[in-house]
């Protein structure tokens, strides 16, 4: 039975070209000995064909046979020329054909590698070798043309520059992940190391990318056995999630094949895993050598022709090349198979647990002094994978079957990384002074508490003296003749009268006095008044003691304790009051910070600044404004009598002229002050250096408490699930299959942002004793999210291909594929990116102090107040973010609360076709041609973080009168950071591609193989991240992008030598232009121009059409060689070479290396900051060597040795624009981490993504050998 799924499994062991030598020994001659245990050659030619072949020359025969089974034949002309082949018909397994197309004719088959070579049945006497002149049938390699097996097309029938790596040349490869491999082997394929780790290398494939980092624009679609590994969340690809010794082959699918679906803009990779009914196996390798690397590899596989099993492990853990830098990778993958002769049905498990240190980028200063430093550390990422998948193929007929899969991924990613804190300063237009926390002596006002009751000391004046007409107090006046009593006016506090005064006990009573008789009077000469209330209500007259003005100076400001008795530290008289008082002091800074200086949000009534309440209800004040102020807290607040008391608290700093000079904090929600720090010339220090130019402060920054580290915590949750159906119809003319699948994904995205320092190898630690007190962002405790994600993508497909072979050299193909995709996004967002970063969320203090009689001496003095400010400390709270109506949401909501987003579906339609024709215009010449239109909806990221310019109110022009409109990602004060913020959800257009490609290939002999190709692929609406303003940057579809190119590619066999050389041309471009957030370019707008919605060309570039992609170098070689020694012992020699690329940050190609254009913080005719030079904006071209051999000790076990960048190149694949914080000192102050405290110091420079150095590696391979010679029987 001839099904496609047995032509796809003979595809798989094809030959290939190879410098290893064989045994040649007698495979089948005449009928085989079915006795003897399966061999490796028994399981290559054990599956069951279907095979109808007429009585004719063996030639033919052997030829039709070679096409059926997926193995080359070779033989010598002569020795079949007069040789017939009888006819042949049914199903049967591949051997038992050959033996019967043998039978009878004195030839047998011999194994070389995959290659059948046919020969006489030597006589026992004759030489085992034989020296032969041989015509070579060379069986057609099948492709698995979509994501899921049943039709296999040869190279020759499709219209593309497909590439391919089989097991053999992974295994010998001993490349680390997938992206090596291919930048070793294949043609148009670079790496961009920004992470430098192997295992997180940007694949870019004619300009398009595969990355592991969230943001990165992908266009490379990825399959493993179908499912496509791009990760729902940004599309990314976690490269050490693939096992690379449980692959079979690996195939790279140019142009944008609409039959791999969704996000295949500029390739397809799919990659297919080995199985048991691939034969008997034991594979194991052990690696050691330089950087600490070790690795275990093994893998094992069977079958007994209906149940097969296969399984690998793979296990690498190493310190690394650079400081800092470990990593380990543990992946585990199994598969289980049934097979009947119509059916099978596979379950396989993926595991992945793996923990990577990528230290990131290093500036060209510091790869002159020593390449293996690392910038900041640590940068890790933990990647956790669980995969399994059910599949199964069903032979309906011999020309047609079904194949299906449905799978489960559930995967997890979690990264905390440490940066340099760039905005350590505060903003360009906002900058931060220096404090200081330090713990030895006084920072902070001081108030008196003689009582130890937690509260200052405080003069409680009650409104209960009865008051004539005048508002004079009354007091009783004894005559000194008569005796007689009367009333009167106490005008003098001096006077004795101030001992006599009269005072009530109720406020709706008029006073009473005794007279000489000891009789009560009523004092006749208070009045009644109008109530203060404006009610009108008529209420007796009260005032204050006269004395009180003995405890006053100046303007008012509390001097002393009152000698006014019972007025010192009395007890309140209102429970309430006293609660409102309390509650008030102990959280005055957070009252303050929200504007609440009257206590209002302590749940009482509110204020009153009616002395005479009317109806005597009570009233409560207390003004928290005057809080440490000269002139005092006023307080007032009625009792259960009514009456109204005064309070006043003794807030005259104890301590005065001993703590520092307060200074306003910058910050959000800080409305208090810090202990601020001055130069000798009275001008406050800032933090950052830059900012005390344009005050006239000395310009050397401030070392103690700044945070010169920002730590980033994400963790990111996808699960996704799927289904696909595909029926297939392998016949003589037409190869016909329509599909359809179902994907879905649920993610979440959570992260948060804290800070701490850079110790002297710059690794990052967190200590929040040392901080500055301000930073309320000091642990990962105190981090802030500044986003949270929810969402889920749904897309189905439906599909076809057909390739229509009217004769036997031409083949045309058409496909096609409709998508409907559906994202629902839930984002919940704050808005302080808008306003800064974590650097601004700043602590509160509670100021004034307390000061007690520590040395019980009875009096307070100014020793006796606490030092430092730790206890004062109060830690930041959402809800303190409060700075008017402007910045807070439509539920009342401040800019730090977490807003609950809301919840946004999307919906996508893409119908996308392509046409390929295929002639072989001779034996040895193919000639191809293909266009095709693919699709890509943008990721949940890019629609959680895109600018969304649709106008919306915001207020009405004062002087108009008219409603203005703003655009809303504006409005709502949202923008994009990324790892740590994202933004609204407006809606992206999905990026369209349209690919031309037009090739050739063939054979300049029987041992050189050529190709030819060139291509173009143009994108519209393609999507990047772009600067909309200054400081905010979105994701956004920036109009056209174009890929094109050459690809040429040469490979062979020269006697003992094997070789194979690629080039590719890639010239990757932007089309449209638009605005980019570049201010490490010296092309960026340097004068700080931006309003207040922050739009200005401050730190922008312009892109322009023509302008070439960062990352992508025009020219690409690889080179790669085998020779043979002896039987035994081969050599080889790789070389990648690439040109030069632009780096990030160059996108509009017109950055400079030189002096800088200083910075205008405040305008173009305000002050300059001179900063430092730039470095260039291009990394250099390079090439480099490897090199390896291998000797074979026994038939199973070998021993090599590999060692990389052989001449030990110093080259960067990979860069990008920015400032070295740890450039020398011009004017700024160095910490122990070499951190330059003034950032205009900060040089600019290419920060490179450095290659590995020279490194050596010995393995030793055991293999397991079935029995090589198979006994004959004639």
């Amino acid at each position: 039975m001839h099904t496609p799924k047995k032509l796809i499994l003979g595809a798989a062991i094809a030959a290939c070209f190879s410098s290893q030598p064989a045994w040649i020994n007698p495979l089948w001659a005449a009928e085989l000995n079915t006795n003897l245990p399966q061999s490796e050659e028994d399981a290559l030619l054990s599956q069951k064909i279907t095979i109808n072949l007429p009585a004719q020359p063996l030639a033919a025969s052997l030829k039709a046979l070679s096409a059926k089974i997926g193995l080359n034949i070779t033989y010598n002309d002569k020795l079949v020329s007069d040789k017939q082949a009888p006819a042949l018909s049914g199903t049967m397994r591949s051997k038992e054909a050959l033996q019967k197309l043998l039978a009878n004719t004195g030839l047998e088959a011999k194994l070389n590698d995959n290659t059948l070579y046919i020969q006489r049945i030597p006589n026992i006497s004759e030489e085992k070798s034989i020296n032969i002149e041989k015509v070579e049938v060379r069986a057609k390699k099948f492709y698995e043309i979509g994501p899921l097996p049943g039709i296999g097309l040869s190279k020759d029938q499709i219209p593309g520059n497909v590439q391919s790596i089989s097991a053999k040349e992974i295994k010998e490869s001993h490349s680390l992940s997938i992206t090596d491999l291919m930048n070793r082997k294949l043609q148009s394929v670079t790496v961009n190391d920004y992470q430098s780790n192997p295992f997180q290398m940007d694949l870019q494939y004619r300009g398009f990318t595969a990355s592991p980092q969230l943001g990165t624009a992908q266009g490379i679609s990825v399959f493993l056995d179908g499912i496509r590994v791009n990760e729902p969340f940004g599309d990314v690809v976690n490269w050490d999630m693939i096992p690379m010794n449980a692959l079979s082959s690996l195939d790279m699918f140019p142009g944008s094949n609409p039959v791999f679906g969704l996000g295949t803009l500029g390739g397809a990779l799919a990659m297919r895993t080995k199985s048991g009914f691939d034969g008997k196996s034991l594979d194991a390798e052990i690696l050691t050598g330089s950087f600490g690397r070790k690795q275990l590899q093994a893998s094992a596989g069977g079958n007994n022709d209906v149940i097969a099993g296969f399984v690998s492990g793979n296990f690498f853990l190493e310190d690394g090349w650079r400081k800092d830098s470990p990593s380990k990778v543990n992946q585990v993958f199994g598969k289980a198979e049934w097979q009947s002769d119509r059916a099978r049905l596979g379950l396989s498990m993926l595991y992945a647990g793996n923990k990577l240190t990528g230290n990131g980028l290093l500036p060209q200063q510091m790869v002159d002094q020593n390449p293996k430093q690392v910038y900041t550390s640590p940068d890790e990422s933990k990647n956790d994978l669980l995969q399994f998948q059910l599949s199964g193929v069903w032979d309906v007929t011999d020309t047609f079957n079904i194949t299906s899969q449905i799978y489960n991924r559930k995967s997890k990613r979690k990264s905390h990384t440490s940066d340099v804190n760039e905005n350590f300063g505060g903003d360009d237009d906002v900058a931060a002074t220096a404090s200081t926390r330090d713990r030895t002596r006084q920072l902070l006002p001081g108030l008196q508490d003689i009582n130890r009751d937690g509260l200052p000391d405080y003069n409680d004046y009650t409104m209960n003296v009865a008051a004539d007409a005048n508002y004079n107090p009354l007091a009783t006046f004894e005559d000194p003749v008569t005796g007689v009593i009367s009333v009167g006016a106490c005008l003098d506090p001096e006077d004795s009268c101030a001992e006599r005064l009269i005072y009530g006990t109720d406020f709706g009573t008029r006073a009473r006095y005794r007279d000489e008789q000891g009789q009560w009077q009523d004092v006749t000469d208070q009045v009644q008044v109008d109530a203060t209330d404006g009610s009108g209500t008529k209420v007796w007259n009260w005032t204050f003691d006269p004395r009180i003005g003995n405890d006053f100076y100046g303007l008012g400001g509390n001097l002393a304790p009152s000698k006014i008795p019972d007025a010192f530290n009395a007890p309140v008289a209102s429970e309430e009051y006293a609660k409102l008082v309390r509650f008030t002091w102990e959280n005055r800074a957070a009252m303050k910070a929200t504007n609440n200086l009257y206590g209002v949000s302590a749940g009482f009534l509110p204020r009153s600044s009616t002395q005479h309440a009317g109806a005597g209800n009570p009233n409560y004040d207390y003004d928290l404004a005057g809080l440490g102020a000269a002139g005092g807290v006023f307080g007032g607040y009625t009792d259960s009598s009514g009456f109204f008391h005064s309070y006043w608290e003794l807030s005259e700093p104890i301590n005065k002229g001993v703590y520092p000079e307060l200074c306003a904090m910058t910050g959000i929600g800080a409305v208090g002050s810090s202990p601020c720090v001055k130069d000798a010339n009275g001008n406050y220090i800032y933090r950052d250096g830059k900012a005390s130019v344009l005050n006239n402060g000395v310009a050397t920054g401030y070392i103690e408490g700044t945070p010169t580290a920002i730590f980033n915590d994400t963790e990111i949750n996808q699960l996704g699930k799927g289904a696909a159906v595909q029926l297939n119809w392998n016949l003589d003319q037409h190869k016909l299959m329509i599909g359809s699948s179902f994907d879905t994904s649920d993610s979440t995205y959570a992260s948060k942002q804290y800070l701490g320092f850079l110790d002297k190898n710059r690794h990052g630690y967190v200590d929040p004793s040392q901080l500055g007190w301000e930073y309320s962002a000091n642990s990962p405790e105190r981090g802030f999210a500044l986003n949270d994600f929810k969402g889920d993508n749904t897309t189905k497909s439906i599909y076809f291909s057909e390739t229509w072979t009217p004769t036997k050299t031409l083949s045309i193909n058409a496909a096609a594929r409709f998508n409907h995709t559906i994202v629902r996004n839930q984002l919940d967002v704050t808005k302080l990116s808008h306003f800064g970063d974590v650097n601004r969320i700043v602590n509160l203090l509670n100021y004034p102090v307390l000061c007690t009689d520590t040395n019980n001496n009875g009096t307070i003095e100014a020793s006796d107040c606490p030092l430092g400010l730790d206890d004062a400390i109060v830690p930041f709270d959402p809800s303190y973010a409060y700075m008017g109506d402007g910045f807070i949401g439509s539920d009342g909501k401040n800019m730090l609360a977490m807003f609950t987003g809301e919840k946004e579906k999307f919906k996508y339609r893409s119908f996308n076709p392509s046409l390929g024709i295929t002639w072989q215009a001779q034996e040895n010449l193919n000639l191809y041609g293909n266009w095709s239109r693919g699709a890509r909806t943008p990721t949940t990221i890019e629609l959680g973080c895109a600018f969304d310019d649709s106008p919306v109110f915001d207020k009405i022009d004062s002087v108009t009168g008219q409603p203005v409109y703003v655009k809303r990602s504006w409005r709502e004060r949202r923008s994009c950071n990324l790892p740590g913020a994202m933004s609204g959800d407006p809606y992206l257009k999905q990026v369209r591609s349209n690919s031309l490609e037009f090739g050739a290939r063939g054979r300049l002999t029987d041992y050189l193989e050529w190709n030819a190709s060139v291509y173009r692929t143009d994108l519209t609406d393609d999507i990047y991240f772009v600067a909309v303003n200054g400081v905010q940057s979105y994701f956004k579809n920036i109009g056209n992008t174009r890929r094109q190119g050459l690809e040429m590619g040469l490979k062979g066999r020269w006697g003992k030598t094997t070789f194979g050389i690629n080039y590719g041309l890639t010239d990757a471009t932007f089309q449209s232009e638009f605005t980019l957030d570049s201010p490490n370019n010296s092309s960026a707008g340097n004068v700080y121009d931006l309003n207040y919605d922050r739009e200005g060309t401050y730190g922008q570039i312009k892109v322009k059409p023509g302008n070439r992609m960062p990352g992508v170098p025009l020219h690409n070689l690889n080179l790669n060689m085998a020779y043979e020694l002896t039987s035994k012992w081969n050599i080889g020699l790789n070389m990648v070479m690439h040109s030069e690329a632009f780096i990030r940050g160059n996108e509009n190609n017109k950055h400079k290396a030189g002096s800088a254009l200083p910075i205008f913080p405040t305008g173009p005719n305000g002050p300059a900051v001179e900063r430092a030079g730039f470095g260039p904006g291009k990394s250099s071209g390079y090439a480099v060597f490897n090199f390896q051999t291998s000797y074979k000790i026994t038939p199973e076990w070998i021993f090599g040795l590999q060692v990389n960048n052989l001449f030990d190149k110093e080259y960067a694949s990979a860069g990008r624009l920015g400032l070295n914080a740890f450039s020398p000192s011009i004017r700024g102050v160095i910490g122990e981490s070499g951190f330059n405290y003034n950032s205009a110091d900060w040089q600019g420079t290419s920060f490179l993504g450095i290659g590995a150095p020279r490194s050596a590696f010995v393995t030793l391979s055991y293999e397991f050998q079935p029995k090589k010679n198979l006994e004959s029987v004639e």
